[in-house]
């Protein structure tokens, strides 16, 4: 085997690795904020309505019945901005990011050996089209939860007990 070629294929796969271990990162905290916030907007005026609804029954002011409408509104737009499904989408983007992280590692440490150059290769370039294709159909993130994701990359929060120093 040509030992340049396979260092560069070995290269591609911890790009790959890298590449795939940032945007699962940064889709999971999406995914984390989205289903937050759609926690919020699908209980919380729903129960508000329930409540101005009922205060309107004991005979409160009738000025309660702005707060039920103002939270029937809420509850629109929370239909019509679709956190639920933005969450999932995210979700399921970062599964299938990790999922890449996991196969590019196991590719070039443990699988390598037992393929000739051209198939190293071609799974190599699978690989890449498989991410390529990911980054296509996944939803578009942000630079501050790309930000977040960085930082706790980078404190090591996914480097494996087995891989780590002991001091």
């Amino acid at each position: 085997m040509n030992n340049n070629k396979i260092e560069n294929l070995i290269a591609e796969c911890n790009q790959i690795q890298e590449d795939s271990n940032y945007t699962a990162e940064t889709h999971y905290i999406i995914e984390k904020k989205l289903s937050r916030k759609a926690f919020w907007y699908k209980f919380v005026p729903p129960a508000i309505t329930v409540l101005s609804a009922f205060a309107l029954i004991l005979g409160m002011p009738n000025w309660i019945s702005w707060v039920t409408i103002f939270s029937g509104i809420v509850s629109i737009l929370n239909i019509l901005l679709e956190h639920d499904k933005k969450s999932k989408d995210h979700l399921f983007a970062a599964k299938n990011f990790t999922v890449l992280i996991h196969e590019a590692r196991s590719l070039h440490e443990t699988f390598k050996d037992f393929y000739s150059e051209e198939e190293f290769y071609h799974n190599v370039k699978r690989l890449r089209e498989k991410y390529n294709l990911i980054v296509q159909f996944s939803p578009s993130t942000d630079t501050k939860s790309f930000e977040e994701a960085r930082k706790r990359i980078q404190a090591g929060i996914h480097k494996a007990d087995f891989r780590s120093e002991v001091k």
